[in-house]
């Protein structure tokens, strides 16, 4: 198991190089990249976050059978929201300082991504969509256990992986993907989520598993960047409804050739584990960094953008970090200690 565990901190290592890549390529490497989509493309690391979280929680429930519903909501919540409000705060103070702007009080409940337009701090959409994940997940596993018959609970999870395009289909909106509602409400993008719960579902009740080359994860993992690509730079009715899934079925077929294959060489290098262990906190503060240092760029108007980008990238760990340190680990261990007594 130890092998997969370290292929999978690469899958989520590449993950969050993807997102970060996007936000600092956006805003510095526009003149070097010349073609959007090779930025764009970037954006596709939060399906790779969410069909990792799909897959990690319900295998919690899979492997361990009874788990509390208090403990799991306890856990998920002590795990996740004090690294959230504390990033929701310096991301508020910022926006206050700069624009005076009011506070949206959605944002401690996590309905900024059903917004029209999402106010500020953007990348707060996903954690959204996996909050409402949290909340929904013991209840699906809760009926499912009620139907019995291991068929219809594998019917229902493959139902749910292809729910969202027809919802796509049918109550969004393509034509209009302004960064809010129709790009990011969770009614709109669970299906990763969900497909990674079909993942663990057929692991855990169907004992599936295939021999892989690490060749063939590599080949997967190209294929999924070039389909992302080609998903970014298209938007049609097709691409919006269906491509998604058709995306996210990629992603899911290069998470099991990292999950199924041997012990990749560059999986063994600590960097690797430390990037999986702080991906949460970079990806809650990194937009901050690039904030801040695009701030400093412009008003000294410094044109350099390679080394900006390359200072910026070690600027974005460096402070996630510090954040896991002093919050996200301390978050960690404060609820460990609180669910050893529930």
């Amino acid at each position: 198991m130890e092998k997969r565990i370290k292929n999978l901190d690469l899958f989520r290592f590449l993950a969050i190089l993807l997102v970060v890549y996007l936000h600092i390529g956006t805003r510095f490497l526009s003149n070097i990249i010349k073609y959007d989509v090779l930025l764009k493309v970037g954006k596709y690391g939060v399906e790779m976050f969410f069909l990792l979280s799909g897959f990690l929680i319900s295998n919690i429930y899979f492997k361990k059978k009874n788990v509390s519903l208090l403990k799991f909501w306890l856990g998920r919540f002590l795990r996740t929201y004090p690294p959230y409000i504390i990033t929701l705060i310096i991301s508020y103070a910022a926006v206050y300082f700069f624009k005076k702007q009011s506070f949206d009080w959605g944002y401690i409940l996590f309905f900024q991504n059903f917004y029209q337009t999402i106010p500020f701090f953007l990348a707060s959409w996903s954690l959204c969509v996996e909050e409402h994940f949290y909340l929904v997940f013991p209840f699906i596993v809760l009926f499912l256990s009620l139907l019995k018959n291991k068929y219809l609970q594998l019917f229902v999870w493959i139902t749910l992986v292809l729910a969202p395009s027809f919802i796509r289909l049918y109550f969004g909106n393509y034509l209009n993907m302004n960064w809010g509602y129709y790009t990011t409400a969770s009614i709109f993008r669970f299906d990763g989520i969900a497909l990674g719960c079909l993942i663990s579902f057929l692991i855990n009740h169907y004992n599936f598993s295939f021999k892989v080359n690490p060749y063939f994860s590599l080949f997967m993992f190209m294929v999924f960047l070039l389909f992302g690509s080609y998903l970014s730079n298209f938007q049609t009715v097709f691409t919006y409804s269906f491509g998604y899934l058709i995306l996210v079925i990629i992603i899911g077929l290069t998470f099991l050739s990292f999950y199924f294959a041997d012990e990749f060489f560059i999986s063994r290098f600590n960097f690797i584990k430390e990037g999986a262990y702080m991906a949460y906190s970079i990806y809650l503060t990194h937009n901050l960094v690039i904030n801040f240092i695009e701030m400093i760029v412009q008003k000294n108007n410094i044109s350099n953008e390679g080394i900006i980008s390359l200072l910026t990238l070690f600027v974005c760990i460096v402070i996630g970090k510090i954040f896991y340190i002093l919050v996200e680990k301390k978050a960690i261990e404060k609820r460990n200690l609180l669910l050893k007594n529930i």
